[in-house]
């Protein structure tokens, strides 16, 4: 292995020695050793990038992967949320987005909330299907209004823990206020029905966990993907990145969650799971 290869493996394999969420219960010398024989023949970064899953894998964390420089480079379909009255339910799709499309989907979102509010909901569908991840911030300052003020969640890791929630409209993580400048509305104070599927992962996730605990809240569909877990990217030399799971996410109560799917109050498939949610909201209106 060319030494300035060895060097960049090590450089991967600290990185998770040192942020991983597993780190303290592995055997590293054994975990390095493997890679180091696994790089062996390895003449550039690429040839190790197996020898560096293969640790990933040992560690055991679903969520913690190795992005490549090709597809770092690729940027996802920019979606934003919509929304649409069903009876006298305002329900609010809201897709997977990066931080890139913060702003577009926020202005987005927040006018389908305003276009909602005007015909009075009864109450509200959160539609969280499909919902794969990216940023929770955008998201979450999107259904800001429907979750009122407070403390709404927190990622909790070995070295401490750093909460969300919603103070004066505006959605905050730990000492950060996001999109300050936006205006969004007072809180609704409605029931609000969350749907789920196998593929709601992340981010996804964290909105939903948003809700969980508050007193007017039901979820319906399938049970999530089971990536309620904190990632953070850190960059390889060669534009690679390392997307390592450093906490697990908590609700309002304290429960913590992980990787393990987060099942719905009521299990039914995803093409019925609106129905059920429009059907409920009508007993509490």
């Amino acid at each position: 292995m060319r030494t300035e290869v060895r060097t960049y493996l090590d450089t991967a394999l600290g990185l998770l020695e040192r942020h991983s969420m597993e780190s303290s219960g592995a055997d590293w010398a054994a975990l390095r050793a493997q890679a180091h024989s696994s790089g062996a023949d390895a003449r550039g970064p690429e040839d190790v990038y197996d020898a560096i899953r293969q640790v990933i894998a040992a560690l055991g964390n679903p969520h913690t992967h190795l992005i490549t420089p090709r597809r770092s480079g690729t940027r996802p379909t920019a979606s934003v949320p919509t929304g649409r009255l069903i009876e006298t339910a305002g329900c609010l799709v809201l897709p997977q987005t990066d931080s890139r499309n913060g702003g577009t989907y926020v202005s987005a979102g927040l006018k389908a909330v305003r276009d909602l509010l005007a015909g009075r909901p009864a109450g509200w569908v959160v539609d969280l299907r499909g919902n794969r991840g990216g940023d929770m911030h955008p998201m979450l300052t999107v259904v800001a209004p429907l979750l009122g003020e407070g403390v709404r969640g927190k990622f909790v890791g070995p070295h401490g823990e750093t909460a969300w929630g919603i103070r004066r409209r505006h959605l905050y993580h730990g000492t950060r206020r996001t999109f300050r400048w936006r205006r969004i509305p007072a809180a609704t104070n409605r029931p609000v029905a969350v749907l789920t599927d196998r593929r709601t992962a992340s981010s996804g996730e964290a909105v939903l966990i948003s809700f969980l605990g508050a007193e007017d809240v039901r979820t319906f569909g399938e049970p999530t993907a089971g990536y309620a877990t904190a990632n953070q990217a850190f960059a390889l030399p060669d534009g690679a990145r390392l997307a390592i799971t450093t906490a697990h996410m908590a609700d309002r109560t304290g429960r913590t969650y992980g990787n393990a799917p987060i099942a719905p109050d009521v299990f039914v498939g995803s093409d019925e799971a609106l129905g059920k949610a429009v059907e409920w909201l009508g007993t509490r209106a």
